[in-house]
């Protein structure tokens, strides 16, 4: 004999990963300067005349740059010159609620200023070599959405009615962010835990 009723069973479903969108804050750049040369220690003084020739442009747009890497030449066995390649990020720091076209308008000043430092790059002896990627649109500092995130997946289950419990709850993974567009990154925390919805 079944002793409950149907309206008693409870069917459970892992908690999904909660997402928010937000405005960019700032803009990041990968940048590689490269050199050929006989030797690393040849390639340091001219790649380190480049990052300073583009910090001496930044300051008035509020952007900073900072260097993150250095590779060595591979090794070939051979005398003949070798490439050394820096690598740096420069990140373009956006005004809160600037209008779109404020925010495209130092995209493309930026542009220009690595534009003008790939020629340059080119004229010197040895050349140099400039090469940026597209940017990339971030939030500063992602966890500070942790807060608002976690709240958004309680509003998610309080909307679905008094039949949904969240249970077994952890927030301990990383905020990620992903790039969309100059208006919009999407941030998310993956949630675990489980969903127990009462079947009726």
């Amino acid at each position: 004999m079944i002793s409950k009723s149907y309206g008693d069973h409870r069917a459970q479903t892992a908690t999904p990963s909660v997402t928010l969108a937000e405005r960019p804050e700032q803009a990041l750049f990968h940048l590689a300067v490269s050199v050929e040369t006989d030797s690393a220690s040849a390639a340091i003084p001219l790649l380190r005349r480049a990052v300073t020739r583009l910090e001496e442009l930044l300051p008035p747009l509020g952007a900073r740059l900072t260097v993150t890497d250095f590779d060595l030449p591979a090794a070939t066995g051979k005398t003949a010159t070798a490439v050394s390649q820096l690598h740096a990020f420069l990140t373009l720091p956006f005004v809160k609620d600037a209008p779109f076209w404020d925010r495209a308008a130092r995209l493309a000043q930026v542009d220009g200023l690595l534009r003008a430092l790939v020629l340059e790059g080119k004229k010197q002896k040895p050349a140099l070599e400039v090469r940026s990627d597209l940017p990339v649109f971030v939030v500063a500092d992602p966890e500070q959405r942790r807060a608002s995130l976690v709240s958004r997946l309680h509003e998610r289950a309080r909307s679905l009615g008094h039949d949904v419990t969240l249970k077994e709850l952890r927030f301990d993974r990383a905020v990620e962010q992903r790039s969309v567009s100059l208006e919009e990154v999407q941030l998310s925390l993956a949630v675990e835990g489980v969903a127990e919805v009462a079947l009726r």
